[in-house]
């Protein structure tokens, strides 16, 4: 009994190391100059790449459907 909650203990605990690594790398946005973690999307603006923030990116998708892109 005793080796069954150890093992269930060292599992919730690699969960729980798991889902505070995963929150992803810090960047910084290269659209509003903020420093954000999570997902990075890469946009052309003006024929340079650039790596911005999932609020930038909905901003300037948003922004492209106004003009019909």
């Amino acid at each position: 009994m005793k080796i069954g909650v150890r093992i269930i203990a060292i599992l919730l605990l690699a969960v729980m190391l798991l889902t505070l690594c995963a929150c992803g790398k810090k960047f910084v946005c290269d659209f509003c100059d903020k420093e954000k973690s999570g997902k990075q999307y890469e946009y052309e603006l003006f024929g340079e790449k650039i790596t911005i923030c999932k609020d930038c990116y909905n901003e300037l998708k948003e922004l492209g459907s106004l003009f019909g892109d």
